[in-house]
């Protein structure tokens, strides 16, 4: 069994973050920002249009 810290974070995950450098670190908080921000609205835009959902599920289903 792997070992967690308090908060149930693995260690390996907090060594790596740890040895990134400030400017990675930096452009990881804003790609996890945005994603935070982006995500909700996205997924909004195409649940609200029927046609739009229904394009990208054939996208990735094909009907029969």
């Amino acid at each position: 069994m792997k070992q967690q810290l308090n908060g149930g974070h693995a260690p390996e995950i907090l060594e790596r973050i740890q040895a990134m450098s400030r400017g990675k670190k930096i452009v990881l908080a804003v790609f996890v920002i945005w994603a935070i921000q982006a995500i909700p609205k996205w997924t909004a835009a195409i649940v609200a249009d029927g046609e739009t959902s229904a394009a990208i599920m054939t996208f990735f289903i094909t009907p029969r």
